[in-house]
């Protein structure tokens, strides 16, 4: 109550203030105050009207929801009920899979420990057959110990693992150091190798001895470790690319090994580095004698085996070339900086390469001297060098005093070779056959660049020698460097077509893709199917002089034709008897220079020429002196009929067959002057019809009335000026 009282107070004081004026709020806050009373009066009594109806609902839920309650209630207690059932059933569960669990483990070791005494027992069976001697049964056990050492290669045992592949290896050392000792009696009995004192025991073999060896080699082969335990070993970096050869090769190559070690190493008379030859011969004389024996004696104990996947004459031959490859590696750190050995060393090198793929046909696919060649620091010392000996060779080519004669034993005659042109292609063909084995096609591509190169140069040097020695075309070199340039441009476009060439091609237009896409950001394009050659723009630039040489040479020839041509083309044509009136005619006496001098030439340039080149000037010859003809001869003179039956004369019965002498229907080649003739031939009256017809018609149909008497190559209007020329007819 007090409380109370205490609120309504502080509610006046909050009202009214402190400030006894402000007693005249006295009424606002009275009705207030009844306000707030009627507020609370009609909320009771819409209460009271309500409140049964809603309290009603209200015990309504709740009894539903203590129903709710007591179900849910006894169904937790259900499920309670179950989970400790189910736990005590798990706990049984866990204790039988804790004994299971135990009963495997004892079961997985009694299983470890029975591998471990397998094993053991294979270890004492092949210790037994050792001490008894039986190499087949040891070599039989041991194969069942690398089997398990197989099969254990996914295994998660790394230890057992281990175990077993230490034993193995135990093992293996010292079967082999048994086995290899009986090889070596073996092979001493065979007089094994066939070099020396031995060189004729190829041929008397013992049949019982044969047969030991085929077996031991059989076992040796069996003994071979697992391929991922066999770890080559190399004396340089190089050396990885050979793959360790099979147990029987390498007893086989060991006594040869020891020869080459004995005779190219130390200060032997033997080991000279100015005699590379020397060991690489060695080498491919030991291959060439003993490879056959090796093919009939050691693949059959290996096919016998389920070993037909070992090419023993390849292991064979790989194990000597790895001493060649060896013995080049050390000689080249010596000898590279002295050009001339280095130079000698790179070819025998090649030579002994070529000889290995071509001769003894050793696989591409194993390695052989070029590896050692296409070292950076070697290759960029070995392309140097090529270029500088081929700029050299090529210089004395060009500078020998038969350098453009014509080669004696040429077999084709018809194309005029010289020695300059022969010993380029000859120098070329020596560049490609010391590349074409490198395996990389980057490396190839470099010397084909060299090559290239080469070529453009001496085409400069062609180009310069024309100009030191410029004088009558047809007596001074220009025909033969003609010559020289038209076969080196053929052979280079029989090259370009050949599989070596178009395999430099590609790789090239590959190169090419790939830079680009690089410089631009782009993706690399296919470059699909490629046309052309490597030698494209080389025969394109020979054939372009050759193009200009040879109208230069026609226009000389004609030049000096025509300079005897003047009392020819001055001759009276106008005043000229006829057939009527001469017995018959002959050559017009003004005209035996000019017909003698184109003779001589034409000759000259047949002698002189390659024949392919031969046609294409007289050819040119030809289209100059049938314009030169009809301009100087026909049209700034006139004819009567005796003048037109000279000139058809002297052109069908003398001057067509000089031509004739090499072709066949040279008249085909001078239209213009034939056509001429035959304007000038023609009977009057049909010239004068002619005439009207020309000039009465356009150009269609004037070529069309032209056709009718075998004119086609003239125009109406030039047809009509060599009418006019003609004394029996005069039109305007």
């Amino acid at each position: 109550m007090e409380d109370t009282k205490e609120t309504i107070i502080h509610k006046f004081n909050t009202e009214l203030g402190k400030d006894l004026k402000g007693l005249d709020k006295i009424y606002e806050f009275h009705q207030s105050l009844n306000a707030q009373k009627n507020e609370i009066e009609e909320s009771l009594s819409m209460a009271s009207t309500e409140a049964p109806s809603k309290v009603k609902a209200v015990v309504e839920s709740v009894e539903k929801i203590s129903i709710e309650f007591q179900q849910l209630e006894k169904a937790s207690e259900e499920f309670r009920n179950e989970i400790q059932e189910t736990v005590h059933e798990s706990d049984k569960s866990l204790e039988i899979q804790r004994i299971i669990d135990t009963i495997s483990y004892l079961d997985k070791s009694l299983s470890y420990l029975n591998f471990i005494k397998h094993v053991e027992d294979i270890s004492d069976g092949i210790q037994a057959s050792l001490a008894n001697g039986d190499d087949e049964s040891t070599i039989s056990l041991y194969t069942d110990l690398k089997n398990i050492s197989c099969e254990l290669r996914s295994s998660t045992c790394h230890y057992l693992q281990n175990y077993v592949k230490e034993t193995l290896h135990f093992w293996h050392n010292l079967i082999k150091d048994k086995l290899s000792k009986e090889y070596n009696d073996i092979l001493k009995a065979l007089k094994w190798p066939f070099c020396g004192a031995n060189v004729n025991a190829l041929h008397t073999p013992v049949p019982e001895t044969v047969v030991k060896f085929k077996i031991l080699t059989e076992y040796l082969l069996h003994l071979q470790l697992p391929e991922e335990s066999m770890k080559p070993v190399v004396t340089s970096a190089l050396l990885t690319d050979f793959s360790p050869v099979c147990l029987p090769i390498s007893l086989l190559v060991r006594p040869l090994r020891q020869r080459f070690i004995y005779h190219f190493t130390g200060s032997k008379l033997t080991n000279r580095q100015d005699k590379p030859e020397w060991f690489f011969t060695q080498i491919l004389t030991w291959i060439k004698d003993h490879i056959q024996w090796v093919q009939k004696n050691v693949q059959p104990a290996a096919n016998s085996i389920d070993f037909k996947h070992v090419d023993m004459k390849t292991e064979f031959m790989r194990a000597l070339v790895q001493l060649a490859v060896e013995k080049l590696h050390s000689e080249l750190s010596v000898v590279q900086y002295d050009d001339v050995l280095f130079a000698h060393l790179v070819d025998e090198a090649l030579g002994f390469e070529r000889e290995l793929r071509e001769t003894l046909f050793y696989p591409p696919a194993q390695p052989a001297t070029v590896f050692v060649l296409t070292q950076a620091q070697i290759f960029v010392k070995w392309i140097n060098m090529e270029k500088k000996y081929a700029t050299e060779k090529m210089d004395a080519i060009l500078n020998s005093n038969t350098a453009w004669e014509k080669l004696s034993t040429s077999d084709a005659d018809d194309m005029k070779v010289t020695e300059c042109a022969d010993a380029f292609l000859t120098l070329l063909t020596t560049i490609s056959d010391r590349y074409k084995h490198l395996p990389q096609p980057g490396h190839r591509l470099q010397f084909l660049e060299l090559q290239l190169e080469l070529i453009d140069d001496w085409r400069v040097r062609l180009i310069q020698l024309l100009h030191e020695n410029y004088g009558d075309p047809l007596t001074s070199l220009m025909p033969r460097i003609l010559n020289t340039l038209h076969y080196v441009a053929t052979v280079l476009e029989e090259w370009g077509v050949t599989v070596h060439f178009l395999q430099l091609y590609f790789f090239k237009k590959q190169f090419e893709a790939v830079e680009t896409a690089t410089i631009k950001g782009n993706d690399i394009k296919d470059v699909g199917e490629v046309e052309g050659s490597v030698f494209d723009e080389a025969v394109a630039l020979l054939k372009r002089i050759e193009k200009e040489l040879i109208s230069e040479i026609s226009d000389s020839v004609a030049l000096d034709v025509k300079a005897k041509s003047r009392p020819y083309r001055t001759d009276k044509w106008f005043a000229m008897q006829s057939t009527k009136e001469l017995v018959s005619l002959s050559v017009t006496p003004s005209g035996y220079s000019m017909f003698q001098e184109l003779a001589t030439q034409l000759n000259l340039l047949h002698k002189t020429l390659a024949l392919p080149l031969f046609h294409e000037a007289w050819k040119n010859l030809a289209s100059n002196l049938d314009q030169y003809l009809l301009e100087e001869v026909v049209l700034v003179n006139h004819f009567n009929v005796g003048g037109a039956e000279q000139l058809q004369y002297d052109i069908f019965r003398n001057f067509f067959p000089l031509f004739g002498l090499y072709i066949n229907k040279p008249e085909s080649y001078f239209p213009l002057i034939k056509e001429a003739c035959i304007l000038l031939n023609i009977m009057l009256g049909s010239a004068m019809l002619l005439v009207e017809a020309l000039n009465n018609s356009d150009e269609v149909a004037g070529k069309e009335i032209l056709a009718d008497i075998g004119v086609y190559k003239m125009s109406s209007e030039l047809a009509l000026k060599v009418i006019g020329t003609r004394t029996d007819i005069s039109y305007t």
